[in-house]
């Protein structure tokens, strides 16, 4: 299993619009082939929200992510997101150990 996260800072005052992107954000990853399940999560000791998914194989992950650089409008929300961010948002992948 493999494992996106991506970090989302917003600039001062932005949340308030940002967050309802990223729920479509999130949204639209769970319906993306290969996702076993996705979450937004919201800061605690932070700034910058996070939206975690879990892939059946690297490649699912990497069909996810060429289709999002090929087709900008399937997930409108995620270029929405842009201009509320502070800098472009980290995006990290992992291999879960067995």
């Amino acid at each position: 299993m493999f494992v996106r996260i991506e970090q989302f800072a917003f600039k001062p005052g932005a949340e308030v619009n940002g967050v309802p992107l990223l729920r479509e954000h999130g949204a639209f990853i769970k319906k993306s082939a290969g996702c076993l399940r996705a979450y937004v999560g919201s800061p605690v000791h932070s700034h910058a929200h996070m939206v975690y998914s879990e892939w059946e194989s690297e490649a699912d992950v990497d069909r996810f992510e060429a289709a999002l650089r090929m087709n900008p409008a399937a997930s409108g929300s995620f270029f929405a997101l842009i201009g509320l961010v502070r800098s472009p948002p980290h995006v990290a992948r992992f291999e879960v150990l067995p």
